[in-house]
């Protein structure tokens, strides 16, 4: 779904607009795994990110009417997404915040780190700011180009270019500072 079949993303959005309940459901299941694994590695709480992935949706479905289709379907769940992420930041003190994203993420046996680097590449992204989180996660995790960033984050290409490098440059420090 992450890829565009427009026609069939323009008839399942209108279905959903008309609140078919099947339609909703499959968009919900065509979507949701990259939603919550996003929401997971920008939390680090599984509970958090379970909750948050259902309030992306029912955002998303309740204000489907503003989808435009100038964009994917799933890029406008990820930005609510991202906008969730960062709203529940702003509602948790930052310590409490922290000491979830630090607890360990239980991969499954095929997604187990293979070596150290990625278990520090892991806490080192704990430590920089949401937004930064959430730049690195969508274009290594989620492989989203430029443009995809840029309308997940509605802004431009050239910005996302700027923070992206900005984002890496402050991970880049925190795994240097941890192998000093």
């Amino acid at each position: 779904m992450l890829g565009c079949d427009c026609v069939n993303d323009r008839d399942l959005i209108e279905r959903c607009r008309a609140g078919e309940k099947e339609a909703q459901r499959r968009l919900f299941e065509q979507t949701s795994e990259r939603i919550y694994r996003l929401l997971l590695r920008m939390t680090g709480s599984p509970e958090d990110a379970s909750d948050l992935t259902q309030d992306t949706y029912i955002k998303g479905l309740q204000r489907l009417d503003q989808f435009d289709g100038r964009s994917a379907i799933a890029s406008w769940f990820y930005r609510i997404a991202v906008n969730e992420a960062l709203q529940f930041r702003r509602r948790r003190s930052v310590e409490t915040l922290k000491l979830r994203a630090l607890a360990p993420i239980r991969p499954t046996e095929a997604e187990r780190p293979a070596t150290d680097l990625r278990l520090d590449i892991e806490s080192a992204l704990v430590e920089i700011s949401l937004e930064d989180r959430a730049l690195l996660l969508l274009r290594y995790q989620e492989e989203l180009d430029y443009r995809g960033i840029a309308e997940v984050l509605e802004c431009a290409e050239g910005t996302v270019a700027s923070r992206l490098n900005r984002a890496r440059d402050r991970l880049r420090e925190l795994l240097r500072k941890s192998y000093a």
